[in-house]
């Protein structure tokens, strides 16, 4: 009788420690699914389109769009922009803004096709925010997506992006040449204000070579 109450006790310290270890295990786990640290938080990934813009996918819903640092580097500090209007619907690859410094244009593509949701109004009364901060602050629109995940397949992104933007790099410094000087700062940086290095033809031409109407086809490369 003493053994059996025995192993009745030791099976009941058992059960008791089990369940106290399960409570500490489910309260760990709750913490760390609450931990909203950089280290836990979701990576969102850019991507890019080949006419210089990019896209940043919050959801399945909505993604924010607007130009890289090549667009900026490459029209120079912008005077004004023309921005679409919200609840109008964009193709990708159509224009999705118009910008302008001094006598010079650009037009940017949309990365995607969709219902633009929101258009960035701090734009027009300064514009040079796309300078200051293309990729963040400067962003143009939001986007509520027709065919996302189609679409995605006709960006870069990842590695396949910095070599893209590499090439884009070494095919502006080839043109320039034998004027290298003239598009390089320091660093090997491209300088600012590239469309003052050239005339009205050059600049046709230039943007003809660099952000092509055609901008939607497929790559299927993405790394």
């Amino acid at each position: 009788m003493v053994i059996v109450l025995f192993i009745l006790m030791v099976v009941i310290l058992i059960t008791a420690e089990y369940f106290s270890l399960s409570r500490k295990i489910a309260a760990s786990t709750d913490a760390n699914s609450n931990d909203h640290s950089p280290a836990s938080a979701e990576v969102i990934e850019r991507y890019f389109h080949r006419g210089h813009s990019w896209a940043l996918v919050q959801s399945s819903n909505e993604v924010i769009a607007g130009v890289d640092d090549f667009s900026q580097r490459f029209i120079g500090k912008l005077g004004d922009i023309k921005l679409p209007q919200a609840g109008s619907v964009i193709r990708q690859g159509e224009i999705m803004a118009t910008m302008k410094h001094g006598d010079k244009t650009l037009s940017s593509a949309a990365p995607v096709s969709g219902t633009i949701l929101e258009v960035n109004t701090r734009l027009k009364d300064i514009p040079s925010m796309i300078n200051d901060s293309p990729l963040e602050k400067g962003w143009i629109v939001k986007i509520a997506p027709n065919d996302l995940t189609l679409e995605l397949h006709n960006l870069f992104k990842g590695v396949t992006a910095d070599r893209w933007q590499e090439a884009v790099r070494a095919h502006l410094v080839h043109w320039f040449s034998p004027r290298l000087g003239t598009v390089m700062q320091d660093g090997g940086e491209i300088v600012n204000n590239v469309s003052d290095l050239t005339n009205a033809e050059e600049w046709r031409i230039l943007v003809g070579e660099f952000f092509p109407k055609d901008s939607s086809t497929t790559h299927n490369n993405n790394t």
